[in-house]
């Protein structure tokens, strides 16, 4: 069966793909995938890459796996899960401040799901909404999702029908898409998705240079950020042998 991780970065986040890329590339020779870096495809905002990419992918390739830019693999030791039967597509739920997520940012297709990514093509009224192919996605595998322009972390998003990519879509633990406010005990891939580009960066480069670094939820006050220097906080930075002292009790 031919595999293969595709990923992409536009602007500024191309520097947050040349620290991630390592780790991509060891994952990926280790358990046999293609590694491809996609072009630009698409006049809309940068996520919407995202599909055209997975579609010309899987024209050559039996399962794609994305990886946003923004990940680190922490424990590259084993290879995703084998698909189930009927299962299309696969993801990591996140139940966190904006309610239960299906997140894309690591998610294994297969040519199955074609008419899906075809679909969130379709759905215009997402094109500039702040969550893009994701709220897309979302909705076609039966989500609420926040309205556009809405702080959507006080949006509490639940399944209310359950689709057909909802059906065929397998969850996985969350190790492979440990997000900073919804940690796996032991992750294999984390999510560096912070709202703050230079702490997502320092974060990215703490975990690559050492992959048991104890990333900081979101909610760190800005003035322990500036106590490390590097965007994370002081109790955080205390944990993993960055700053000196004992480690905090959780």
């Amino acid at each position: 069966m031919k595999r293969a991780i595709v990923t992409y970065a536009a602007g500024a986040h191309e520097e947050l793909l040349d620290v991630a890329m390592p780790s991509y590339k060891a994952f990926a020779q280790r358990h046999g995938y293609d590694m491809l870096v996609g072009g630009k495809e698409t006049n809309l905002p940068p996520a919407w890459n995202k599909v055209p990419l997975l579609l010309e992918a899987l024209l050559r390739y039996d399962e794609v796996v994305w990886f946003d830019c923004d990940l680190v693999v922490v424990n590259p030791a084993d290879d995703f899960p084998p698909m189930r039967d009927g299962v299309t597509h696969a993801m990591v739920r996140h139940f966190d401040d904006c309610g239960e997520v299906p997140n894309s940012g690591v998610w294994r297709v297969t040519s199955a799901v074609v008419p899906l990514l075809s679909g969130m093509m379709d759905l215009e009224v997402f094109r500039n909404h702040g969550w893009w192919e994701q709220a897309a996605l979302m909705t076609l595998m039966g989500y609420t999702v926040p309205p556009h322009g809405s702080d959507y972390r006080k949006t509490q998003c639940r399944n209310v029908v359950q689709t057909r990519w909802f059906r065929e879509c397998y969850f996985m633990r969350l190790a492979w898409n440990s997000h900073p406010n919804y940690r796996a005990e032991r992750p294999r891939i984390v999510h560096c998705s912070y709202p703050d580009m230079s702490r997502r960066l320092d974060v990215m480069r703490a975990l690559a240079r050492d992959p048991a670094f104890d990333y900081p939820r979101y909610d760190r006050e800005a003035k322990d950020a500036k106590a490390t220097g590097i965007g994370y906080g002081k109790q955080d930075a205390v944990r993993s042998g960055v700053l000196g002292g004992a480690p905090a009790a959780d």
